[in-house]
């Protein structure tokens, strides 16, 4: 009778050995594995040879996204000398990524840079920094490549965006009809440097001119997303000037600061220094009302604008232009 009665819980004492018997081989099966092609890359950039190493990197390298979790694998868990070389396959690989790799590196890098280990913390903030120039050129020419336009602060060279000039202040950004980059595409604005950074003093705004196919809400997260980016709406016809925002002696008029090369204003004849009295037969006190005038036209319409030059006035007929 007493070995009847123990037997019920021998059975579960035999029952619960079994299980943590089972237990590792279950977690064994749990980890991630690669394909043998790519174990054998990632096993040979600890090779002794310089061969075998480049080799594998280069492999790794063509591979593209699909190398990105591989290489963390080993930041992860590899030798000193392999992640070094993890390291340094995944800032290549962000050099010469789609922008799907690139994304995945982004997240990697920031999530590294908040390990616990403070090597690999300090190699993932490397690379992020090491990564902006690169970041914010890519992101540049995509947002040019979707139909956007980057009016830089150097007016003589508003134009290029070649090599190291596109490290040059941006003024303003533009989305007119031409954009073909929908909501989605004002991801690349986040990524140029210019309207990352956050500063007291006021950074690049975006001019979102009527027809763009951008949404309300696209709109509202970008401006969550970059808290100093101002937004301005406007019409699809351009003056282009832009006022003094102080006067002397508190003086209150619409004096010209800057006159866009090639602009509707520049064609006219217009010039910086010229306070403008009235647009359209509109008296216009401030930038705000000229906005709102320019906005009921549109490009190709001439209007008389009335000006004061050296204290003498005149009228010049200015066409529009679009943006």
């Amino acid at each position: 009778m007493p070995y009847a009665r123990a037997l019920p819980f021998l059975l579960l004492a035999l029952l619960a050995s079994a299980a943590n018997a089972q237990e590792p081989a279950a977690q064994e099966q749990a980890v991630v594995k690669f394909s043998p092609e790519i174990e054998a890359e990632l096993n040979d950039l600890s090779a002794a040879d310089f061969k075998s190493r480049e080799s594998a990197g280069q492999k790794l390298l063509a591979r593209k996204i699909e190398a990105v979790d591989p290489l963390l694998a080993v930041i992860d868990k590899g030798t000193p000398e392999a992640t070094v070389r993890a390291f340094e396959l995944l800032r290549q690989l962000y050099r010469i990524g789609d922008d799907e790799t690139n994304e995945r590196i982004e997240v990697a890098f920031n999530e590294l840079a908040h390990s616990e280990n403070p090597t690999v913390a300090s190699r993932a903030e490397a690379a992020i920094e090491a990564g902006t120039p690169i970041r914010h050129k890519k992101a540049i020419a995509t947002f040019l490549k979707l139909g956007g336009q980057l009016r830089f602060v150097s007016p003589e060279k508003a134009d290029e965006v070649e090599n190291d000039d596109a490290l040059r202040p941006i003024e303003y950004a533009i989305i007119d009809r031409r954009w073909t980059g929908g909501d989605d595409g004002l991801k690349y604005l986040r990524r140029i440097e210019d309207f990352r950074i956050q500063s007291e003093i006021r950074g690049p705004a975006l001019f979102r001119i009527k027809g763009s196919q951008v949404s309300n809400k696209a709109i509202a997260e970008l401006q969550a997303a970059l808290p100093s980016l101002v937004v301005q709406e406007r019409g699809q016809a351009c003056l282009g000037v832009s006022p003094y925002s102080q006067f002397p002696g508190g003086q209150m008029e619409l004096q010209i600061h800057t006159i866009k090369p090639g602009s509707a204003a520049d064609r006219a004849g217009l010039r910086v220094g010229d306070v403008l009295i009235k647009f359209n037969e509109h008296a216009v006190p401030d930038f705000e009302t000229l906005v709102e005038k320019i906005g009921e036209l549109k490009p190709g319409d001439k209007v008389p604008v009335v000006y004061e030059r050296d204290g003498v006035r005149d009228t010049v007929t200015v066409e529009l232009r679009g943006w």
